[in-house]
């Protein structure tokens, strides 16, 4: 977890304004209500990519602004 922290920082670092603070927190899903959100929504992008299962993407799709594959 320390290493995956680093490389994130160091990364940011390079992106963020000097005065920025960053703090990087590992809850789960459990502890933050956001994080369940999230993962719901990264399940439907998942269905739609790997299983061709769009169903649950359809109710949302209409407020996604970007869209791409990487590493396609």
């Amino acid at each position: 977890m320390r290493d995956f922290n680093q490389y994130l920082v160091n990364q940011l670092e390079a992106l963020l304004p000097l005065n920025t603070d960053l703090n990087i927190s590992h809850l789960t899903s459990q502890e933050s209500t956001g994080l369940q959100a999230v993962d719901l929504f990264s399940w439907g992008i998942f269905r739609k990519y790997e299983n061709n299962d769009a169903e649950w993407y359809n109710v949302y799709q209409h407020k996604v602004r970007f869209e791409t594959e990487y590493l396609r």
